[in-house]
């Protein structure tokens, strides 16, 4: 092996320790003016999403919130629709009562005033029929008394008697 080989293979300390001094040199270099600024840029990213984190949760819990308080307005709603409708029913029901009872009211009047009508239309029926037969037989009665009657006489006005009635 030639001697430029071995020159490449050899081992040279002080080498070795301008390679290790640069090397931390750099790592100085690096940490110092790249590796705060990387760390400090990491950091606010992180702490970006944590606040996004944070406010997704804070407006998960406000969603959470406002639909409990929308459920509970919900059946608060139900519950006085609810209620109106069973006041109006009942309101409809007392008015059903109140206009049934009248027209029964009514009937019953306009039954009793029928039946007074009627009895008196009657007994008016009745005093027109008794004045007629009363009238036929002062009727008669004259006839039987301006004649004399026989039996067959007395027949045929007691037939034609009849016939007017």
């Amino acid at each position: 092996m030639s001697n430029e080989y071995l020159e490449l293979i050899s081992l040279n300390v002080w080498h070795m320790f301008a390679t290790v001094g640069n090397l931390l040199i750099l790592t100085w270099i690096v940490k110092k003016f790249l590796f705060d600024r990387v760390k400090k840029v990491l950091a606010d990213r992180q702490n970006q999403v944590d606040e996004l984190y944070r406010d997704a949760e804070e407006a998960k819990d406000a969603a959470l919130k406002d639909k409990t308080e929308y459920e509970a307005k919900l059946d608060a709603a139900d519950a006085e629709a609810e209620t109106i409708l069973k006041k109006a029913s009942a309101r409809a029901e007392r008015r059903s009562d109140e206009i049934i009872e009248n027209a029964n009211r009514k009937a019953e009047e306009t039954l009793k005033k029928a039946d007074a009508d009627i009895a008196q239309e009657k007994k008016k029926a009745m005093n027109d029929l008794k004045n007629e037969i009363s009238e036929i037989s002062v009727q008669i009665a004259e006839t039987i008394v301006q004649r004399e009657i026989n039996e067959d006489d007395h027949r045929e006005l007691i037939d034609s008697f009849i016939e007017n009635l």
